[in-house]
């Protein structure tokens, strides 16, 4: 199965910048089928999530970049492991 990585975002307020102004902070790191490409692999709406410019380049290669190991969602991998 040919996969996309997006990233699901949430925003906080920040304290450190301007006290106030919304940061995005990365809250998952998900998977999604290239076709349809309109949910995850563990079924969140992807719409609103941010693909990530670090793709798989092959299918035994990990998904989730380096250094973002510890966003993967346990519901995409566990649909990947099983798919």
């Amino acid at each position: 199965m040919e996969i996309i990585v997006v990233q699901e975002l949430r925003e906080e307020m920040s304290e450190d910048v301007d006290p106030g102004d919304p940061i995005a902070r990365i809250e998952a790191v998900h998977a999604m089928p290239v076709d349809p490409g309109d949910r995850t692999l563990c079924g969140m709406p992807a719409a609103d999530m941010e693909r990530l410019s670090d793709q798989p380049d092959g299918p035994d290669v990990p998904w989730v970049p380096p250094g973002k190991e510890d966003l993967r969602c346990s519901g995409c991998a566990d649909a990947l492991r099983d798919g």
